[in-house]
């Protein structure tokens, strides 16, 4: 075996001394590195990462904030219907304006019922001119007011017919007795309840039935209601003259209502004028009928049977002026003023009207029949 000297060991244990301090130095040197970038790498964290308060700040409002989302969106969820309600009726809204702005539902027909042509055309023309636009947003009560002011329509029903078509229902006013009115300047038409329809018109309306004359103005309340009541006096006295043949009315020209205590009527064809009072007027017309009619014919014995016995009579029956019916027993002859001195004259010499009354019993002899004075 071979031993190797003491030099050869010293060589090497030097040798082996000099590459430990050597690798020694070098650990020791990157020791030094790694605990040098070690406390860098310590001392850049401490300054990135925040404190614990920070720490601890930020997940309190980290957790805040999730708590508040998850709060608002379950409020969210909760008013889900709600929601679906409101995106609804938004989107109905869009298409009901989309719809009124359409074509579609422009005003086409417009079918009135119940009236006369003429006035069927009017109405139509009315309706026209007012139901401008879709027939979606036209206002019916607007319509049926502005319809219901033209003078001959009592009452409008409207119904909207989807999607161009307008039914209108008229009540029309019927004519119920021809007025004269002098604040309207000649004879009206007036219906049941007196308002005006319209003027006369005598090319169209033909030859005017009685006239009525007497009536209040229309423009106040206290005159439509006193017109009513004239009107339905006007009512039952042409009911009453018309009740029974011979139709009486026929010999009416015009009816005067200025007193509803006291009718007068003036016959058709002359000037005379009857007092027929406020009831029993058929027969107070009759009576008064057939004493004109003696007097024209110069019947003695009608009148005689009548109790007119002053043979002067005949003489003034041509300046008759009226008869007034006061009782079934007892009637007023008025007559006009004679230009002849055949007539009676009165103490200042100026003449007056006669008037023969008779009472039931037979007149005492003397320049005028006993009874009421006479009446101008």
């Amino acid at each position: 075996m071979f031993w190797p000297s003491s030099s050869a060991s010293g060589r090497a244990r030097a040798k082996r001394g000099a590459l430990s301090s050597k690798w020694k130095l070098t650990f020791g040197i990157e020791r030094v590195e790694s605990v040098s970038v070690s406390v860098a790498q310590e001392r850049t964290t401490r300054q990135a990462l925040p404190s614990r308060r920070e720490q601890t700040r930020e997940a309190v409002a980290i957790r805040g904030a999730g708590t508040l989302t998850g709060r608002l969106w379950d409020q969210l969820w909760a008013w889900r219907p709600a929601w679906a309600w409101a995106i609804f009726l938004v989107a109905l809204s869009g298409l009901g304006l989309a719809l009124t702005r359409s074509s579609l539902f422009t005003l086409r027909q417009v079918e009135v019922i119940g009236c006369e042509p003429r006035l069927a055309e009017d109405v139509e023309r009315a309706a026209r001119q007012n139901a401008t636009g879709s027939l979606l947003t036209l206002s019916l009560t607007a319509l049926r007011q502005s319809l219901e002011s033209l003078s001959r329509v009592r009452q409008v029903s409207v119904i909207r017919i989807l999607p161009d078509t307008l039914r209108i229902v008229v009540a029309e006013r019927k004519p119920a007795a021809l007025a004269q009115m002098a604040e309207r300047g000649g004879l009206v038409w007036l219906d049941e309840e007196g308002v005006v329809i319209a003027a006369y018109d005598p090319e169209a309306d033909g030859e005017p039935p009685n006239i009525a004359v007497g009536f209040a103005s229309d423009r106040t309340p206290a005159g439509r209601r006193e017109n009513r009541e004239r009107l339905q006096l006007y009512r039952n006295l042409m009911w009453a003259l018309d009740a029974a043949e011979p139709r009486l009315s026929e010999r009416i020209e015009s009816v005067d209502l200025s007193h509803l205590q006291d009718v007068r009527a003036q016959l058709r064809g002359s000037r005379v004028v009857i007092g027929l009072g406020k009831e029993d007027f058929r027969a107070r017309l009759l009576h008064a009928c057939e004493i004109v009619d003696a007097l024209q014919r110069r019947d003695a014995a009608i009148l005689e049977r009548l109790r007119f016995s002053d043979p002067r009579i005949f003489e003034k029956a041509a300046y008759l002026k009226s008869v007034n019916i006061i009782n079934p027993k007892q009637v007023n002859l008025e007559f006009d003023d004679r230009p002849t001195g055949g007539a009676a004259r009165s103490p200042s010499g100026g003449s007056r009207p006669e008037a023969q009354a008779v009472t039931g019993q037979k007149p005492k002899a003397g320049p005028r029949a006993a009874g009421s004075a006479p009446r101008r």
